[in-house]
Parts: structure tokens; sequence; C-alpha cells
């Protein structure tokens, strides 16, 4: 009888294996790439050459800049890319889309048809979203494939993880707004609890399990490619660097929500004050 290693061994055998409908999205998407780069740098040229060297032409130049830069960060990502985990795998499947995604939003505050305000609180959504995907593959690790109770506290970090994600993007992007109702604050300082509190459980449990080894095992996890290693290092870096800034942020502006309101028990004092008066 096969044990559990050895069933799921020509699964990840399989990954490893090129899919040739997945080359061929990457093939098409890189195409349609080089059309938008031509483009871009064709308008910029005409630009140059024919209008005056103003506003338009700066925006031109910058547009051809993101362009160009996006490019080669997706061309890397897919170079690297050897066994076709974009859109399988959680880390290389979000990096892959905030690329795409700040490629718009640059590109869209570039031009003025939204605010460069907007474009920025949109790459710090973006920087959210990647190290949440670190975070949530790190935590999937921890998985037994025949321990349930594992299995449960690690899928209930996840949530815990993608809620805290959703219950920040307000905070990004209004901050001010988000300042009048201290409650939201402590909404997000309880999910926060809940998932480290979770994630401590997945630890300890994931220790236990490997004290009755072979009888409970960790789930296997494939290989990956010492390109994409780097990918990760670097785009996990940035990500960790603006986290430990929006800590700071975030606790900063919860201190000063709280300080700026003023308790409802004084409130009512205060008006029971002036009726009696």
């Amino acid at each position: 009888m096969k044990n559990s290693t050895e069933e799921i061994a020509p699964v990840l055998e399989s990954e490893k294996k090129l899919d040739p409908k997945m080359s061929k999205i990457k093939v098409a998407f890189l195409y349609v790439l080089i059309g938008g780069l031509v483009v871009s740098a064709l308008i910029s040229v005409v630009a140059i050459l024919i209008g005056q060297f103003n506003e338009a032409v700066l925006k031109a130049l910058l547009t051809t800049f993101i362009f160009v830069t996006h490019s080669l960060l997706i061309l890397g990502l897919v170079s690297a890319d050897k066994y076709n985990t974009i859109g399988k795998a959680i880390i290389p499947t979000t990096i892959f889309g905030v690329i795409i995604a700040n490629l718009f939003t640059s590109t869209l505050g570039t031009w003025g048809i939204w605010n460069n305000d907007l474009s920025w609180r949109s790459f710090l959504l973006y920087t959210l979203l990647v190290g949440a995907a670190f975070i949530v593959t790190a935590v999937l690790k921890l998985r037994a494939t025949n321990h349930t109770p594992t299995n449960i506290s690690v899928y209930a970090t996840v949530g815990f993880i993608l809620l805290l994600t959703v219950l920040l993007a307000p905070w990004i992007f209004s901050p001010q707004t988000v300042n009048d109702y201290p409650l939201y604050y402590r909404i997000v300082g309880a999910v926060a609890i809940l998932g480290a509190t979770s994630l401590s459980l997945s630890a300890i449990f994931n220790r236990l399990i490997a004290s009755k080894a072979p009888k409970v095992e960790k789930v296997p996890q494939p290989n990956t490619p010492g390109g994409m290693i780097a990918i990760y290092v670097v785009f996990g870096t940035i990500a960790g660097l603006f986290w430990l800034s929006g800590v700071g942020a975030f606790l900063y502006s919860a201190a000063t929500a709280n300080s700026d309101r003023t308790p409802y028990s004084e409130i009512d004092e205060r008006s029971d004050y002036r009726k009696y008066r």
C-alpha cells in the first residue's frame, strides 16, 4: 500500500511539466505587450518630433517609461515561471495581477484621468495584496495530510488574513473618513487578534504533528525555480518595507482617532449639566 507521500509525488511531478495551453497564453500576452510598447513609443516619438515639448510630451514619455518598466517585470516573471504556476499558485498569480493593475492605474494617473493620489493609494493596496499572498502561502505550508484540527486552524487563519486585507482597504483609500468611526479600528484590532491566535494554534499543531510522524504527514510542497525565488525576494522585500511603515501609520491613525473623539459618557454629562443649569 502506498503512503500519502508516494500518492502525491506524481501530482508534484506533473506540476513541473509545461502546460502547452498556458505557454500559448503567455506567448499571446507577450505579443500584446510588444504591441502596446510599440504604440506607446511611436506616440512619444511623434509627439517629440511634431509637437512642442510641453506637458503632453512629458506625459507621453512617462507613459512609455511605465510600459517599459512593467513589461520588463512581466517578462522576468514569465521567464522565471518555468512550471507555469501563474494562475495556479497564489504568490506568482498575485504578483502578475498587481503588475498589470499598476500598469493601468499608473497610466490613468499620469494622464489625469483620475487623481495621482488615487494611483499612489492603489499601489499601497497592491503591496498589501502581495504581502497577504506571502503570508497566506506560508500559513498553507502548515497543513497536514490527515490531521483535521491543523487544517481547520490553518484555513481559519487564511480566512482572518483575507478578512483583514478587505478591512484595511477603506483605510488605505480614505483614512480621514474611517477616522470618524472609532469602531472601525476596534473591528480591525479584533480580527487581527483572532488571526494571530489562529496562526499560533496552527504553528503549535504543526509542531505537535511533527512528533507523531510518520502517522501524520505534512502536505508536500512543489519545488520553486531559482529565478522565481529571486522575484519573491524582491517583491517580498518591497512589500515588507511598506507593511512596516503601514503598520506604524495605522496605529498612529487609530490612536489619533481615539484621542480626537470625546467619550460618549462625557458628552452626556455635559448635556445633562447644561439641561439642569
